[in-house]
């Protein structure tokens, strides 16, 4: 299947504002893609599908998930919306065909992030959080951030949302907080040389 048969089936497949805000993380992960060097059909696959699994409603994640032997945490299953992005990439290899082990991990780690991420799954993280649609009070910031630098934005990314989560009294994935931390210490180590 070609990038343009995935596009129209993930058309069908989702709800007309999500699959629009596919399309636009699609093309600002090729933007940033090619601003930083990094596979440009890669990024832009990752964009595309990065929610594919959202085809599902978020109140059948957690059995959807079960049905598909997928273990959940009790994080993920009190905070369903989570669970998207661990069905996503099982989404994208049964119903795309998607084989790309860096595309898979773009998509698995979108929503959380994790330590030690490569420059795909930040540019991902970073694509679905600053796309053009997006609003919210920091985005501009955001955008001029990840134009920058894709570390430095990703430490104001998790920043923001740890602070939204904590204000909203909802958890934080530890794989978001380990992210943070990871990006922090090497930030502080690179100083010090």
């Amino acid at each position: 299947m070609d990038f343009s048969q995935m596009k129209e089936q993930l058309r069908q497949s989702l709800q007309p504002k999500r699959f629009e805000h596919s399309v636009a993380v699609s093309e600002t992960a090729l933007m940033l893609a090619r601003h930083y060097g990094i596979d440009e059909d890669k990024a832009a696959l990752a964009g595309l599908l990065h929610d594919c699994a959202r085809k599902y409603p978020t109140k059948d994640f957690v059995d959807v998930a079960k049905k598909l032997g997928v273990p959940l945490t009790d994080i993920e299953k009190a905070q369903p919306i989570l669970i998207h992005a661990i069905l996503g990439p099982i989404v994208a290899k049964r119903d795309y065909g998607v084989t790309d082990e860096d595309v898979l991990s773009a998509m698995r780690y979108h929503t959380t992030g994790k330590a030690h991420m490569t420059a795909l799954e930040k540019i991902i993280y970073l694509a679905d959080l600053t796309e053009p649609h997006r609003d919210f009070p920091t985005v501009d910031e955001m955008r001029r951030l990840t134009m920058k630098d894709l570390d430095e934005a990703m430490i104001a990314a998790y920043a923001n949302t740890m602070e939204y989560l904590m204000h909203q009294h909802l958890l934080i994935h530890p794989d978001c907080l380990d992210g943070y931390n990871d990006l922090v210490l090497a930030a502080k180590h690179n100083k010090k040389e």
